[in-house]
């Protein structure tokens, strides 16, 4: 809880009005605004038709957002501090902790064209020292009519009082089946089947996918080595008809098949109820570990195939009829598990933690383009791929490939806001301070 003696930027914080944000967020609503303002003011009209007020420019102080405004022919200067639970706002002319001006409402007010405003933008606690012009995390870039706030390129992972972050209360291993003694490999023949590893970025396009597995047939060099070319995808049994087939193919194929249907991403329609996004995320995450689950029964079977590729999907929408040649990759797949660790760092003002990953004692070099979700590979070796083991392993894989295998966070709230994460993480991982 701030206190009286708190300034921002340095204006003392008696001088700000706050306002609530909707909860877990920092947007503000209209209707919030409106509500308060209604309650403050029988001065000037609320909620009618807005005043014409002209916002000359923007800029950005100290972490304090400064909009310069004209109405009926008067300047005045609107301060805006975006803080975790609420937005401060004050106003050369008027305003303080007890009053809404008139400026600073009509301000807010223009900003809001679609019934609210998410001032995330500017949300940057901790990051700008009072008295410092620049700040050590971000870059403010001024450009014609506002400017542009970007993270300076070695705090790519930083992170801010209500990013989200990683379940990391309980890790529960899927066990990995394992195959004993020997087994009866397919015969090869002129046309055979082999099995594609589908992969996609899950930030990107609407036709996002999970990882999985689909069989290929294809048809083969004279000596039965290489693939000559690819005749189709199988998605069920008809494609893979007349097929010469091994026991542990025809298992195969049933979990691939078991695969496909559940691997696309469901979306929310526009403007969707809260409850019907809350049932499609539910979905989303019920078919998700189902999905691992079967990576966990497909892995021993795979292992033991002549013929397994990678192919980057670009969306669920591109996996039809024809695998086309230039685009599978040849790609092996191995029963070693990846073991997590991590190394928190302390940087001055900051702490660092890093995500790093081991094979047999042997450090991985990630990238995150050497991800698959429940996948991952070394940058180097990018044909060889590893089954992570448990549902925390793959969800804290994916949260530091989009970060660089880093986050970064300022002391000013590391330990209201994160120290919790890393004590969480210290139940499950090893976590080397240095």
């Amino acid at each position: 809880m701030m206190t009286k003696h708190i300034t921002i930027a340095g204006k003392p914080l008696s001088r700000f009005y706050k306002l609530p944000f909707e909860k877990g967020s920092r947007v503000l609503r209209l209707a919030v605004l409106d509500q308060i303002a209604i309650g403050l003011h029988s001065t000037f009209s609320v909620g009618k038709k807005t005043e014409p007020l002209a916002i000359q420019s923007l800029s950005f102080d100290q972490g304090l957002l400064i909009v310069n405004i004209k109405l009926e022919g008067e300047e005045a200067r609107v301060y805006i501090g975006v803080e975790y639970d609420c937005l401060l706002v004050s106003c050369s002319v008027d305003t303080d902790e007890t009053y809404l001006g008139r400026y600073a409402y009509l301000t807010l007010r223009a900003m809001m064209r679609s019934g609210y405003c998410d001032f995330k933008e500017y949300y940057w606690p901790a990051c700008f020292a009072l008295g410092n012009k620049r700040s050590g995390y971000v870059d403010v870039v001024k450009k014609p009519g506002g400017f542009t706030i970007t993270l300076k390129k070695k705090f790519s992972g930083l992170f801010r009082p209500g990013d989200d972050l990683p379940d990391v209360t309980e890790r529960v291993v899927v066990p990995l089946e394992r195959l004993s003694g020997k087994h009866a490999m397919a015969r090869l023949a002129p046309v055979s089947i082999g099995y594609c590893f589908a992969n996609t970025d899950l930030q990107h396009f609407h036709s996002n996918h999970y990882p999985f597995l689909i069989p290929y047939v294809f048809a083969a060099t004279a000596y039965l080595k290489t693939v000559k070319s690819f005749k189709r995808f199988g998605f069920n049994t008809n494609d893979v008809e007349g097929i010469s087939l091994s026991p542990q193919q025809e298992e195969l194929n049933g979990i691939c098949f078991a695969m496909k249907p559940l691997a696309a991403i469901r979306f929310s329609a526009y403007a969707a109820l809260p409850e019907a996004v809350a049932e499609i995320s539910r979905i989303n995450e019920a078919n998700q570990l189902e999905i691992f689950k079967l990576w966990n029964k497909a892995l021993p079977l795979l292992v033991q195939q002549p013929f397994t590729h990678y192919l980057y999907t670009y969306g669920m929408r591109n996996v039809a009829g024809k695998p086309v040649r230039k685009d599978m990759k040849l790609a092996f797949f191995s029963m070693d598990i990846p073991v997590l660790s991590f190394v928190l760092r302390d940087k001055g003002g900051y702490f660092e933690l890093q995500l790093r990953l081991k094979v047999k004692g042997k450090l991985l070099k990630l990238s995150s383009d050497s991800i698959g979700l429940f996948l991952v590979c070394d940058r180097v070796k990018t044909y060889l791929w590893y089954l992570l083991e448990a549902e925390m392993d793959y969800k804290l894989v994916w949260f530091f490939s989009r970060v660089n295998f880093r986050v970064q966070v300022p002391k000013g709230y590391y330990k209201e806001f994160f120290e919790g994460f890393v004590e969480g993480i210290e139940r499950w991982y090893e976590v080397k301070r240095g």
